[in-house]
């Protein structure tokens, strides 16, 4: 039998600080293995649209313990659709496990996988991705074998509430890359930040006129620009990641620009594992850059993925027109219209007209500074 049938603290402590330190979890498998007297301990963990996936595991080799946590590609679709199969929960016995493609290009082959020919696996479904538990052994001499896997089994019920976030964590990251791709088109400065400043995305411009190329001790860019209020941004930006979401625009002056800098904050959403998560996109328009003359209508395009009909539609909901009159204008069925409405409220995250309107409400600024000009 393991030392006790306690559930380690330090198996705990580890996976949860493994949320954000994939070592730590690395650390927390080697405690798992510690305690289950396995030869090593694996963790396979992917998504089941097949964009992502992660490996962690610790081995000891000689009284000595090496531990893995990488970033990768998924398993391969043969081994996907064999864990598919497994009943949550219960354990399996494995003979070989297929290939995981890892960060640095290289491949895990089934012989690297398996200190032996004895692994038993796991499966623990969570949202939106697949998680693999697998105890490997060097022989089949495990005493005890049914009583350590009742205890593993009660580990794996702690584990998946640190799990979850690590999936929704890869998710959101994964919507970031995205959304940064997206931003990388556009010729405007625009940066994505969450509610506590920090930076999720951001195209070259931005990273120019933020400094973001600099790290701070946790890996995290930080925001700094000189002549930026940041007490008043810091508000703008929680105020617009906030539950009832509002824009905003601060006016601020730039030593290398010839005219004042307005930055637009806007609330946008990023879908994730548990629907979306709220960010602030910071769009910086230098007056005399010649960027300023850029129509809202285009920024809508660009920010929230609008068609141009959707566009000229939520332009016209902010200037206070309703369906009703917009479609009278447009020459289009107050059906289409609500249609068009419908779909830009999703996009945006509004829930409402009034609340579309306290969102998007630094637009009608932009309109109006750029015809000053």
């Amino acid at each position: 039998m393991p030392r006790s049938s306690t559930i380690p603290a330090d198996l705990l402590s580890c996976f949860y600080e493994g949320i954000s330190q994939p070592h730590r979890f690395a650390q927390g498998l080697q405690c798992l293995a510690e305690w289950l007297d396995c030869d090593r301990v694996s963790l396979h963990l992917w998504d089941r649209r097949g964009h992502w996936g992660s490996l962690a595991q610790a081995t000891q080799e000689a009284g000595k313990w090496t531990l893995l946590a990488n970033d990768g590609e998924p398993p391969e679709p043969l081994l996907r659709a064999l864990v598919a199969k497994f009943e949550p929960g219960q354990w399996k016995r494995l003979e070989r496990l297929q290939p995981l493609p890892i960060a640095d290009g290289a491949t895990l082959s089934a012989s690297s996988m398996l200190v032996g020919q004895i692994v038993f696996s796991t499966r623990m479904p969570l949202p939106q991705a697949e998680a693999l538990l697998s105890l490997h052994l060097k022989s089949s001499d495990w005493p005890d074998r049914s009583s350590r896997l009742v205890l593993a089994t009660d580990a794996c019920r702690l584990l998946r509430p640190a799990l979850e976030p690590i999936v929704r964590l890869k998710q959101l990251s994964r919507q970031c890359a995205a959304m940064s791709a997206m931003l990388n088109g556009i010729r405007i400065p625009m940066l994505l930040l969450d509610a506590a400043l920090r930076p999720l995305a951001a195209n070259a411009p931005a990273r120019a006129l933020f400094s973001l190329s600099a790290r701070s001790s946790r890996g995290r860019m930080s925001v700094a620009l000189p002549g930026l209020p940041a007490s008043q941004f810091a508000q703008l930006v929680e105020r617009a990641c906030a539950a009832r979401a509002c824009g905003g625009v601060i006016e601020f002056s730039v030593a290398r620009e010839p005219g004042p800098t307005h930055l637009f904050i806007l609330p946008v959403a990023i879908a994730s594992v548990a629907g979306s998560e709220a960010a602030a996109l910071v769009v910086a328009l230098a007056q005399g850059s010649g960027l300023m003359s850029v129509p809202a209508q285009q920024v809508l395009q660009h920010v929230y993925r609008l068609t141009p009909a959707e566009a000229r539609l939520a332009q016209m909901i902010l200037e206070g027109q309703s369906p009703g009159r917009a479609a009278a204008a447009l020459q289009v069925s107050v059906s289409t219209i609500r249609t068009q409405l419908s779909s830009v409220l999703k996009k945006t995250g509004a829930q409402c007209q009034s609340d579309l309107v306290r969102r998007l409400l630094p637009l009608q600024f932009l309109n109006y500074i750029s015809h000053r000009g």
